[in-house]
């Protein structure tokens, strides 16, 4: 479900992301949602896990919390197996942010 064949350095990236702190937690919380079969679900909301994570941001169990509760609400709203991966992303980094108040942080060129 983690695998990315879009990504030519390393395909297991997002693999390595779930298992590198608090796996047995990561999965309980993570995999118990049946929209987590899905790996375009899967793999928008790791990425913006691993998005925020590059900005610093200690990822915790309650990150995965809200990013499920989250997709389960908006479930009721729209049919979420019809979001590309690129789209889920998106939403959970936006959430994520203004839950937990992270900030954007800007690159400066």
């Amino acid at each position: 479900m983690t695998y990315d064949e879009n990504h030519r350095e390393n395909p297991y990236w997002l693999t390595e992301f779930f298992c590198s702190a608090d796996f047995s937690a990561r999965c309980v919380v993570f995999f118990s949602s049946n929209f987590t079969s899905n790996t375009a679900i899967t793999k928008g909301i790791l990425r913006a896990l691993v998005e925020l994570r590059d900005e610093g941001v200690d990822i915790k169990r309650a990150h995965f919390v809200e990013a499920n509760k989250y997709l389960n609400i908006s479930g009721g709203a729209m049919v979420l197996d019809l979001l590309e991966e690129d789209e889920v992303k998106e939403m959970i980094e936006k959430r994520l942010r203004k839950v937990f108040g992270f900030e954007k942080k800007k690159v400066l060129n």
